[in-house]
């Protein structure tokens, strides 16, 4: 009888557990479970269209030829968040062209306060002016270092190869970053799979690649890698342009040999004629 007794009081507690654990799980409704992914997705879109037209309100003219209008691409080139430095941060990076010929890269971000900011990057030695949208000083680079500087390369490629040999090529090239308070912390950055932008000139038989190197997903320094088909005599063949696409101090590197360095953006005098620019915009507001 002791043994029954003792059985029966195992099962009522047994089925006082069960009945406690199962009313105290309540499984989430589906529909929230549902929203999350298409909320994000409707929230990048929405984001998306508002730096494009943004972008659009941009005004890039060049001094040479005289007044000629840069033709913006609005699909952009590369889009992308920095899950590092701002949590669901949106941007997108869009190209500026003049006779099809890319002459102008700037990255527009909606980061993860809210705070709307752009980061520009000339590609060539031609001076141009851009006029940023909500009455922003105009910026008017003139990059007059590190463009078209000549690179030794071993033999020819064959015809339609310049764009394997760049790919080579790129392997040469590293790039550090460092944070701006901190000299001990610097990083290597990484090359992006893909070149950002590639095009050729028939006029000139040229052919280039732009090359990014990220700390995430955004680029954060640039290397043009350009082949001349028919140099001219004071041109050399192979060529490369460097430019930074962040605040941060950058240090490029060929071969293991130091080549450039750029300090930080926010830490020394800036001017309108800067070959890179980064500016608050506005905030954010669906």
């Amino acid at each position: 009888m002791r043994h029954s007794f003792g059985n029966a009081k195992r099962c009522k507690f047994v089925s006082i557990v069960v009945l406690i654990f199962a009313a105290s799980f309540v499984p989430p409704a589906s529909s929230n479970a549902d929203d999350t992914p298409n909320d994000r997705a409707a929230e990048k879109a929405q984001r998306l269209k508002y730096l494009t037209e943004l972008a659009g309100n941009m005004l890039v003219t060049l001094n040479e030829p005289a007044s000629a209008t840069g033709i913006l691409d609005t699909q952009p080139v590369l889009r992308y968040s920095n899950p590092v430095r701002n949590f669901f941060s949106d941007g997108a990076v869009y190209l500026w062209r003049h006779d099809d010929q890319p002459i102008l890269l700037g990255a527009l971000s909606v980061r993860g306060n809210g705070a709307v900011f752009c980061e520009f990057a000339t590609l060539q030695s031609t001076p141009l002016r851009c006029d940023i949208a909500n009455g922003r000083p105009a910026w008017t680079p003139e990059k007059t270092s590190q463009v078209d500087v000549p690179l030794s390369v071993e033999g020819l490629p064959s015809a339609n190869r310049q764009a394997f040999v760049m790919r080579r090529l790129i392997r040469r090239f590293k790039i550090q970053m460092q944070e701006p308070n901190d000299p001990d912390n610097v990083k290597e950055l990484r090359l992006l799979n893909k070149p950002l932008i590639e095009w050729s000139d028939e006029k000139t038989n040229s052919t280039a690649m732009c090359f990014g190197f990220t700390e995430t997903n955004d680029p954060e320094g640039l290397v043009i890698i350009k082949y001349n088909g028919s140099p001219s005599p004071n041109q050399s063949q192979w060529t490369y342009t460097l430019a930074r696409m962040t605040s941060r101090p950058l240090s490029f590197y060929l071969d293991g040999q130091s080549i450039y360095e750029v300090k930080g953006y926010w830490s020394n005098p800036r001017s309108p004629k800067d070959s890179y620019l980064e500016q608050r915009l506005s905030e954010y507001n669906p």
